[in-house]
């Protein structure tokens, strides 16, 4: 049996809840950051004073950039505080706008100090702009003057080094969706062929239960098949014209069957639309355009390693010649060769085409755009000059021939 409290004691109870109730936190489903009371007042009265009383534009651009920085906060202890900071600043910049010089000389040595690192940061941003430039331009695409061929999944295209990304996507995607295309079209043949399988055997059903004779069944594929469910969906439609009533609705024979062909066709349709675009994409003529961009290409190619070649033989070192000083003959080859034969081949990649440079690569038969040059330098192009050095160099080599004679006699003479 439950006992019924008396009436004071309810209304003692009431009393309490009406006390407590308006003490509990209710905490709002709409955020913080999209209430007027929060919006109004930091927008309205302190970034718009904020900005109206700020000492200079450095300082102002400082204001923007801290809102624009804490604009994404969510939580409300760290919005207040930097709420906290910003109604200082606004006191701060009032109690400078209206005289007070310590302020004044602190706001402008933060003034200068914010115009200093504004500066620093815009040489930093100017700099790595220059940086990723070069680096841009390290990696550009240059065309040479070679193409690829036309084929399934592109046109005639520049070849280019490095390929562009989007070229390299491009042709990967045509390929796989060729791909999926041709394994969509094997999976809709095959659906075609049990549509068929399943009118033939609703037209047996059907004969079967009219009384009629129902034949052998074959197995047939393609046309045959085609052309049987074809056959059996017309006489459907011409017995469901008589009179004399089917047993039942024909579902996948007569005049169904076209309902639910009609999304295999549409879609076989879809797909040799697509075999016909990537056909005409193999056979399609190159532009005219573009083979002369290639010619061109050709051409400039030529002239720029001609240039290249003549900067290196005034003395300037290129990549290129960097390149080929430090190539060597393959590991196999090169453990076989003396260390005369290693310097010789170390000459042979050599830029010069005089002195003895010039001629090793005379002796080794290598074509040079000078040939005559390494003659020139040792003063054997002219005949007589040659004569006379050769008559030198014969009077030095007896010379130090009797010395060395001499010095042997008088070793023995003191012995």
């Amino acid at each position: 049996m439950s006992v019924v409290p008396p009436p004071s004691s309810i209304a003692h109870r009431i009393h309490i809840a009406s006390v407590i109730s308006p003490l509990k936190r209710v905490r709002p489903r709409t955020p913080f950051y999209n209430l007027s009371a929060h919006r109004v007042p930091t927008l309205w009265s302190l970034y718009r004073g904020l900005l109206r009383h700020a000492p200079g534009e450095n300082i102002r651009f400082r204001v923007r950039m801290l809102f624009k920085n804490n604009q994404h906060l969510v939580k409300a202890h760290d919005a207040k505080e930097q709420l906290v900071m910003g109604y200082k600043w606004l006191e701060y910049f009032e109690r400078a706008e209206q005289g007070d010089e310590k302020l004044q000389r602190t706001l402008g040595r933060y003034e200068s100090m914010i115009a200093t690192k504004r500066e620093k940061e815009a040489w930093k941003r100017r700099i790595l702009e220059a940086f990723n430039w070069e680096a841009k331009l390290r990696k550009r695409p240059i065309f040479k003057g070679s193409f690829i061929r036309p084929s399934l999944d592109n046109k005639l295209l520049p070849r280019l080094t490095p390929q562009p990304a989007h070229i390299t996507g491009m042709i990967y995607r045509r390929r796989v969706a060729r791909e999926r295309r041709w394994e969509q079209r094997d999976t809709l043949k095959n659906w075609a062929h049990d549509l068929r399988y399943e009118g033939l055997f609703e037209y047996a059903l059907l004969k079967s239960a009219r009384g009629e004779a129902v034949g052998t069944a074959k197995l047939m594929m393609g046309k045959a098949l085609e052309h049987q469910s074809d056959r059996c969906a017309g006489e459907v439609v011409l017995l469901s014209k008589e009179r004399s009533s089917l047993p039942w609705t024909p579902v996948y024979t007569g005049g169904a069957k076209d309902k639910w062909n009609a999304p295999f066709v549409a879609r076989q349709a879809e797909v040799r639309e697509c075999v016909k675009r990537d056909i005409a994409r193999c056979r399609s003529a190159p532009p005219t355009e573009l083979v002369l961009q290639g010619e061109q290409a050709r051409r400039d190619r030529v002239a720029n390693k001609t240039a290249q070649k003549q900067r290196e033989r005034s003395g300037e070192v290129t990549i290129a010649t960097i390149r080929r000083r430090r190539s060597a003959p393959p590991a196999h080859i090169q453990e076989l060769m003396t260390p005369k034969q290693q310097l010789v081949d170390r000459a042979l990649r050599e830029v010069s085409e005089g002195g003895w440079s010039g001629a090793i690569k005379a002796r080794m038969g290598v074509h040079m755009h000078t040939p005559e040059r390494w003659k020139a330098e040792g003063g054997w192009e002219d005949e007589k000059v040659k004569k006379r050095l050769d008559d030198m160099e014969r009077e030095i080599q007896a010379e130090n021939e009797r010395r060395r004679k001499h010095s042997q006699l008088e070793a023995a003479s003191l012995s």
